[in-house]
């Protein structure tokens, strides 16, 4: 009888990121995100909210898209609206106030914060799901 050959799950790495999921971040990544980095997921959750508190127009899926063009970095023309403009010129005022996070730390910070939308909220047109989630913690 020939000898058994080991499963191929103890081969596979857990922290792999596969091509259709370059933009998403490992479960692991994330739990050690909120787990080690909560002060950097509150920055950029406070710059959300403080816009969202100014003008209540802005719902979960302005925010979405916002979190989308930050971590992209898509620079965002005259036909953009205003209310991402806002809100990503908020999160890059708190990114200049974190200098002491690298690059890579704040890009997963704004994946996970993006998952956590997409966790909390529908993003239906006008849905506010999310806010009214994170607004209990950050004010």
């Amino acid at each position: 009888m020939p000898p058994r050959k080991p499963p191929k799950r103890l081969f596979k790495s857990k922290d792999v990121i596969h091509a259709y999921e370059h933009d998403r971040a490992t479960k692991g990544g994330l739990k050690r995100m909120v787990r080690d980095h909560l002060d950097v997921l509150q920055n950029i959750e406070f710059g959300l909210v403080h816009c969202a508190n100014e003008d209540p127009s802005i719902d979960d899926s302005t925010i979405a898209q916002a979190l989308r063009c930050c971590i992209r970095g898509t620079e965002l023309g005259d036909e953009a609206d205003p209310r991402v403009v806002q809100l990503c010129d908020s999160v890059m005022q708190m990114r200049d106030l974190r200098e002491d996070v690298s690059e890579e730390l704040w890009a997963t910070g704004l994946r996970t914060v993006l998952g956590s939308v997409k966790d909390h909220s529908t993003l239906q047109p006008g849905e506010k799901s999310y806010l009214k989630f994170v607004g209990e913690y950050v004010r």
